[in-house]
């Protein structure tokens, strides 16, 4: 029922609806960090303890390859920035870019010979924003090759929409009734996936979780 209701309902519902009050920042970081104000923002458990902000540490004042962190950002910041879900979620992104836009950054993370960096990502005030943990990849060359994501939404439908429309994910079975995925083939292998599943505890206090998502995108060209 959730699947068919999920696939139908369409995607454009995210046009639909009116943005959150600025003014309500602190109690969205409440809502989706489970934190009792805002400067104490804890992961939600989305799939997966990747998704625990607390653990990102400060960011030094050069990263490992010797590039600046944090250019252009208020040294006494530390709010998890918003980042518009489509400027996220591109290959286009570079390691400066990612400390130009957050103030916190896990940076130097192992896998697959690339170099991680993983930031919290909040998308925007709206229920159909996505909120999370976000991770870029970079090879030598400083080119993204992949991007994995952990996190919540109250309406999926928007980010099904991004990564339909900008990456070609199509719709796959699951085993699990409970769980929406999508798929990038190459070559007849899945190098891509994108799932959604109903968040175990639902609450109307926290309208930003009812679903965890989680993706991991990678470009077969960027090696």
């Amino acid at each position: 029922m959730f699947r068919r209701a999920f696939l139908t309902a369409g995607v454009l519902g995210a046009a639909v609806g009116v943005p959150y009050a600025a003014s309500r920042w602190p109690e969205l970081k409440a809502s989706v960090f489970g934190a009792a104000g805002p400067n104490s923002a804890t992961s939600t458990g989305a799939f997966n303890s990747a998704s625990n902000y607390s653990a990102v540490p400060q960011l030094p004042a050069v990263a490992p390859n010797g590039i600046p962190m944090g250019a252009g950002l208020n040294p006494q910041a530390d709010e998890t920035p918003m980042v518009d879900m489509a400027e996220a979620f591109r290959w286009e992104t570079t390691p400066q870019w990612v400390f130009s836009h957050w103030p916190r950054v896990s940076s130097g993370l192992p896998g697959e010979q690339l170099q991680g960096m993983r930031v919290a990502l909040i998308s925007g005030l709206r229920v159909d924003d996505v909120a999370g943990s976000l991770t870029y990849y970079f090879n030598a060359s400083q080119k993204c090759a992949k991007i994995t994501f952990s996190g919540t939404t109250g309406d999926p439908n928007r980010i099904i929409q991004l990564l339909v429309s900008r990456y070609g994910f199509k719709p796959v079975g699951s085993s699990d009734p409970g769980v929406v995925r999508y798929e990038i083939r190459w070559n007849g292998e899945a190098h891509s996936f994108f799932m959604v599943r109903p968040s175990a505890i639902v609450r109307s206090s926290t309208p930003y979780t009812k679903y965890e998502v989680q993706a991991s995108i990678s470009d077969p060209a960027v090696k």
